[in-house]
């Protein structure tokens, strides 16, 4: 069976979705992208993807017509179309054809893209050994807080990680830690208190970060955002990284440097497994 995506109102086979030359998102990165998880026939947090979707539309000024209905019946369609009750939808905004200038054109007709995927498979002994990490200077702009599909450093960072042996690369600004390359990061202390930074404009507050403090307080963990720095981190008993795509993902070596007991906690085990039940 072809894979369908949606471009521009229309349902296409995958390998007819061509955008022109001179649109911006291909020359200027100028647009936008939410990813959103399907498992068992249920988007999982819809509501919260979508609003952020508006929020990064509206911080670089895209002026976007389809309504949260429009995008749900779209997402829907592509899901049954491709025959998944499980996957994932990159749904991608960009500001559209224009001639090649710096400043934002006057009249524009946004470029509207989906297509959907399979979940990534994480093996059972990675989630009790956990994965690695190296850290990085993060070299990406000042407005994290905005889903833009201007990846690159995230990208490059994490390929440079992949070469050395790790699974991923933590990102420090000023000594600390802002995120990973597409994900945000958490520590457990000590005390079993759960830790992330503070949701500013060098971190894109991500929706199952955002989940994860919600099922974390409901079951009695204290929950602290703030800064923390890579000495914090590398003295945690736990640490883990959330995304749409992953979920919660553990990591037991930074640099080389073993977190905790070198394995998986208590802590981070639970949250993934109550993410689990909220999620089926």
């Amino acid at each position: 069976m072809n894979k369908i995506s949606f471009l521009n109102g229309i349902f296409l086979p995958h390998s007819e979705c061509f955008v022109h030359i001179d649109d911006r998102g291909f020359q200027m990165a100028d647009g936008v992208y939410e990813v959103i998880a399907l498992k068992n026939n249920k988007l999982i947090d819809l509501d919260w993807h979508i609003e952020r979707l508006f929020r990064s539309l509206s911080e670089i000024e895209i002026k976007f017509s389809y309504s949260k209905k429009q995008l749900q019946e779209i997402i829907g369609e592509l899901f049954k179309q491709n025959n998944l009750n499980e996957g994932s939808v990159y749904l991608q905004i960009t500001r559209g054809c224009a001639p090649r200038q710096q400043t934002f054109p006057e009249n524009y007709v946004p470029t509207v893209i989906a297509t959907v995927s399979s979940l990534p498979i994480i093996k059972a002994e990675s989630l009790e050994e956990g994965f690695t990490a190296i850290t990085h200077q993060d070299i990406r702009w000042q407005r994290c807080d905005i889903k833009s599909t201007s990846l690159l450093a995230s990208s490059w960072i994490k390929n440079k990680a992949i070469s050395l042996g790790a699974d991923d690369a933590i990102l420090i600004r000023d000594e600390y830690v802002s995120e990973a390359t597409f994900s945000n990061v958490f520590i457990v202390d000590k005390n079993d208190n759960l830790i992330t930074r503070n949701a500013d404009n060098f971190i894109l507050c991500g929706i199952t970060r955002n989940r994860i403090i919600d099922l974390a307080k409901k079951n009695n963990i204290l929950v602290i955002e703030k800064k923390f720095s890579v000495h914090e981190m590398l003295q945690a008993s736990e640490v883990f990284l959330t995304s749409t795509t992953l979920s919660v993902r553990p990591f037991s070596k930074i640099d080389g440097h073993i977190i905790g007991e070198g394995k998986t906690g208590k802590i981070t085990l639970k949250l993934l497994s109550l993410y689990k039940q909220f999620s089926s």
